[in-house]
């Protein structure tokens, strides 16, 4: 198609169109342009340059050219001035015409504008709260970072993540929970200043922005955060309780750039989740003696991995009526060359937070399958074996894929496998532990709640999930001969442990009197230090298989 065919197509259907000489004057205008940039008067002899927004003369200017060396066509986005001072924004064609004319047609692009305006908005925004996200709020870090080093001033960055906000989400639902996040949104901002930032860096967790503010006063900005946090909410029909665990780094003394800053004030949250949540804490790069203790237990423990120095105990468990060996629940040790016996109780809390769990868990399961199904094949042929899951076990990804594993590969019947899980693992995302306990249920392995009684305090979930033991804890049974209430407690258990159809394991029993009151009351099974104590597989065998 020629120029002359070119324009007088774009004549036709464009918004705005114009022939100009080669000083921009207008030689010809169609009709649909006087009426686009809405002018009482017609176009011919005015300079187009008047018709331009002035930021974009130049880049108008630089287009004329390109197309007057190439000969091609030239596209670029400009605005043009309605009614000479409001800007719309136009797609422009730029064709060179012969004797140094050119021929400008434009179509409107506000909507496509609009539209660019709002997925920018979008990209840099919480969608749900209209607060800054994480990307704005990395360019707001490094703008007043900037801005305090020119003045000279502090600056303070807050990181705060809700505590309990995810079991609100998913018992009352994703809309409650969504009520109550723009319900957080609006005191923070009413926490503090309307020249502060507050951001939305993720579900749960926020950011907040304070230029002047240091170490004289950002503790008492914490305290009235985590203050207006404690109040109620109340969102619709339900009232809800939440808290907080605030970090906090500060300019200069903890970072000159937005990633160290944010980085070590999200450190500090995590320190302040460990305090018992519901805690604030600035940023140290001190380590205290408990961390440094813990950070050298923790480099031994996958040097142990590798060594070999974890093993498997076990503790037989009996029904407590017929005295018969019914099974044994899998406990892990770890016996250090350099520090010699270390206690379950030191080492399994740093394997769950660092991850190492995973590795150990999964290396727990295989071994107790394997042992489980060598002690059936001499002899003990309804024998089951007890392995306790984590938290960090049991959501990870392929958690069920490495239960089929260490099934398949030991030859071990699903049935004769019981996994011992906390109320709290079950409580902390509800609808996926249904979906996973299901999956369990239907391959014929028992799930079993361990330390019953000293975690959620509603029962709903029993009759929720498929479970099939409960685990009565140690504690319970230490003074049940002794105190009206454990007796109580326990009582209450079985009685509604047999209305759900469920087994109970009585554990901690240590002498005759508490087997003799679980006996009487109807407990199924007993694990404890007077029928076996944890120990090696060889001297389970020799002292059970004799």
């Amino acid at each position: 198609m020629n120029s002359q065919a070119s324009y007088d197509l774009l004549s036709c259907i464009s918004d705005f169109s114009v022939r100009i000489n080669a000083h921009g004057v207008i030689q010809q205008a169609s009709t649909s342009s006087q009426a686009f940039l809405q002018l009482p008067a017609e176009l011919l002899q005015e300079s187009i340059e008047f018709l331009i927004h002035p930021e974009d003369r130049s880049p108008f200017i630089e287009v004329l050219e390109k197309a007057k060396h190439s000969g091609e066509k030239q596209t670029f986005v400009c605005r043009l001035l309605r009614q000479r001072v409001l800007p719309v924004w136009v797609d422009c064609y730029v064709l060179q015409l012969p004797e140094d004319e050119y021929f400008i047609a434009a179509f409107d692009a506000t909507h496509w504008k609009d539209n660019e305006n709002q997925l920018v908005y979008l990209s840099t925004h919480d969608a749900l709260t209209g607060l800054p996200g994480k990307v704005l709020l990395d360019d707001r870090i490094s703008m007043s970072i900037h801005a305090a080093q020119r003045e000279k001033n502090f600056l303070s960055l807050i990181v705060l993540s809700l505590d309990g906000f995810r079991k609100i989400n998913d018992l009352l639902g994703h809309s409650i929970g969504d009520e109550l996040i723009k319900a957080v949104a609006d005191r923070l901002e009413n926490s503090v200043r309307h020249s502060d930032t507050v951001a939305r860096v993720s579900d749960d967790e926020f950011s907040l922005i304070m230029m002047g503010v240091g170490q004289a006063n950002i503790e008492l900005i914490a305290k009235k955060v985590l203050t207006a946090m404690q109040r109620p909410f109340r969102i619709r029909e339900h009232t809800l309780h939440i808290s907080a665990s605030l970090g906090i780094s500060m300019y200069p003394e903890h970072g000159d750039n937005s990633v160290y800053l944010y980085r070590n004030a999200e450190m500090a949250m995590y320190r302040a989740k460990t305090q018992g949540k519901n805690h604030w804490n600035i940023y140290s790069d001190q380590v205290d003696d408990t961390e440094r203790s813990d950070l050298s237990l923790e480099s031994a423990m996958y040097e142990g991995i590798e060594n070999g120095e974890f093993m498997l105990h076990y503790q037989p468990i009996f029904c407590a009526q017929t005295g018969q060996l019914r099974g044994a629940e899998a406990l892990m040790r770890w016996q250090n060359p350099k520090h010699g016996f270390i206690s379950p109780m030191r080492f399994i809390p740093l394997a769950e937070n660092s991850g190492l769990i995973k590795i150990l868990g999964a290396w727990a399961l295989r071994s107790a399958c394997h042992q489980a199904k060598q002690w059936q094949e001499t002899g003990l042929e309804d024998f089951y074996i007890s392995v306790n899951v984590s938290p960090r076990q049991f959501v990870q990804e392929d958690f069920l894929e490495m239960i089929d594993g260490a099934l398949s590969e030991s030859g071990l019947l699903p049935e004769n496998l019981m996994l011992e899980i906390t109320e709290g693992v079950l409580m902390d995302n509800p609808q996926k532990s249904g979906a996973i306990l299901a999956q369990l249920h239907a391959a014929g392995i028992k799930i079993a709640i361990d330390d019953f009684g000293t975690g959620y305090s509603s029962l709903a979930y029993l009759k929720k999930f498929p479970l099939s033991v409960l685990k009565i804890d140690k504690s319970f049974v230490d003074d049940v001969i002794n105190s009206a209430e454990d007796m109580a407690i326990v009582g209450t258990i079985l009685s509604l442990a047999e209305g759900l159809n469920l087994l109970v394991v009585a554990e901690g029993v240590e002498n005759d009197a508490q087997l003799g009151f679980l006996r009487q009351e109807g407990c199924n099974l007993i694990q404890g230090y007077l029928t076996g104590r944890p120990v090696n597989s060889e001297m389970f065998r020799e002292q059970h298989m004799a």
